[in-house]
């Protein structure tokens, strides 16, 4: 600061200045020393107005920040209303009113944490010395052992919850708490027996499940061939109508059996029979398409279903099935057995009925028996 200026000699001043300005009409009225004074003063205002003006923006800006975040913090905790409840003893907030609840709540809609209702390690080491459960409750009888405690029950959110109140000193001596601590027992007993029936639950609910897998299986698949079962291909063959009634196209149906099949039973045993009904399936599954399904339709007899074949495709497979049979003959223990089928064949068309369908193709079946078996018969067109 200039030593010329100072406020109690700047003030006098002023006042003299100001005294002689309003009496004197003249301009030059003021001495070189008073306009430097005026001129220091001036310079050392304006520097100490700069700097309260920086210092109030600083201050204003710091406050709106803080207003902002004041604001922000209410509206985060505007859930959490009232007191938080402190025991005047032990000095932790307590489980009342639904504080810590609404502690839960609030965490759960702000964030993508998860609460853990297990014990923490002071806790379950304090718990862990009081796993004897009703040692200090003076109900017990000769016939009520105490009830040891597991890590499980430790666990658990109710006894967890409970086992803090029976733990604390200051509860011993209340009227209240052999009652509770018999609660909880019986609590604890009756939570074991739940998760028990729980265990026991999900193993049926895992065999019944098998065992509809199971019967679903065996429903659809022939025991002993492992073909299709008759039930499955009417499904099937209803499945193909539907699409066809749809997407228009066709499917031909083939239907077989063995020539002579008793008289196989009658010589070799049924043991044979079933023999050569097994070889069979396997040696026709390996000549069908992808596409085809074959069904053992009843004892010696089989149906095949052909999607989108024709005439001249179906009599051609039928053929090729015939004669992969005739010239395999089956082993069976020292001797082979030579057996052929007979085979008929019908083309599907729209709007004609399953039953329908499947009976012409019996029909062509029964003309190849009548015209001397081990051949196709022919195919029997739909009517109309």
């Amino acid at each position: 600061m200039n030593p010329i200026f100072s406020p109690h000699k700047n003030k006098t001043l002023v006042a003299n200045l100001k005294s002689r300005f309003q009496q004197s009409k003249e301009t030059d009225i003021f001495t070189r020393e008073e306009v430097e004074v005026l001129l220091d003063a001036h310079e050392i205002m304006s520097r100490r107005l700069d700097r309260i003006v920086r210092i109030s923006d600083g201050y204003q800006y710091e406050l709106k920040d803080t207003t902002k975040a004041l604001q922000e913090a209410l509206a985060k905790v505007k859930i959490l209303s009232g007191l938080i409840p402190i025991c005047a003893a032990c000095k932790k907030v307590r489980s009342v009113d639904g504080y810590w609840k609404q502690i839960e709540q609030y965490i759960a809609e702000n964030s993508d944490a998860d609460i853990s209702h297990g014990l923490c390690p002071e806790c379950a080491q304090n718990y862990k010395s009081f796993m004897d459960l009703g040692k200090k409750a003076t109900y017990k009888t000769d016939k009520e052992a105490s009830l040891k405690l597991t890590e499980e029950d430790l666990n658990h959110p109710v006894v967890a919850q409970y086992l803090n109140v029976i733990n604390n000193k200051h509860f011993f001596r209340t009227p209240l708490y052999d009652h509770l601590v018999k609660l909880l027992r019986n609590y604890i007993k009756l939570e074991r027996r739940m998760q028990r029936i729980v265990r026991i639950s999900d193993m049926y609910q895992m065999e019944l499940f098998e065992i509809r897998k199971k019967f679903e299986k065996e429903a659809k698949i022939d025991y002993l061939t492992g073909l299709a079962s008759r039930r499955e291909m009417y499904r099937i063959i209803e499945i193909e109508i539907k699409r066809i009634s749809r997407y228009e196209g066709t499917f031909a149906l083939i239907m077989f059996d063995f020539d002579q099949f008793k008289t196989i039973n009658d010589k070799y045993g049924h043991e044979a029979g079933d023999m050569v009904l097994q070889k069979a399936a396997q040696l026709i599954r390996n000549k069908l398409r992808q596409q085809d399904v074959c069904a053992r339709w009843g004892g010696e007899e089989f149906l095949i279903i052909q999607p989108e074949a024709d005439a001249n495709s179906v009599i051609q497979c039928s053929e090729r099935l015939r004669k992969a049979i005739a010239d395999n003959p089956m082993p069976f223990g020292p001797v082979e057995i030579n057996v052929t089928i007979s085979s008929g064949v019908a083309l599907y068309r729209k709007g004609e009925k399953t039953e329908s369908c499947i009976d012409r193709a019996d029909k062509s079946l029964y003309a190849a028996k009548e015209a001397g078996r081990n051949r196709v018969g022919p195919l029997e067109e739909a009517p109309g």
